[in-house]
């Protein structure tokens, strides 16, 4: 997924990793998402790259995996979330691990 993503766009990746690009802070306040075409072209250039990173993940991924993580607002719990699914947390992973050891020692020729 990281080649791919950098492939695409650098920015994309580092959306993906680090969470969005926070809005530029302009003189005014920040503007409402609602009304995209006062953005200011900084603004808008921001907007696409943290929308680039999500089509890129949805692109990236069966109907399946659509499922479980169409529901997130950012690429990042995206991303987050399919990591837990495919992976598993560190907890996981070191219960498995020890599954895996404790098998290999019970090992045993058959007579």
């Amino acid at each position: 997924m990281e080649i791919y993503a950098k492939a695409y766009d650098v920015k994309v990746w580092r959306v993906i990793k680090k969470v969005n690009y926070p809005l530029p802070a302009t003189a005014q306040p920040l503007v409402d998402p609602k009304y995209i075409d006062s953005y200011t072209d900084e603004q808008m250039a921001v907007v696409q790259v943290n929308n680039k990173a999500i089509n890129l993940l949805y692109n990236a991924i069966s109907g399946e995996e659509y499922e479980k993580i169409s529901s997130f607002d950012t690429a990042k719990e995206m991303l987050d979330k399919l990591e837990v699914t495919y992976e598993g947390t560190n907890k996981v992973k070191e219960t498995h691990i020890n599954m895996l050891v404790h098998d290999y020692e019970l090992f045993q020729m058959k007579e």
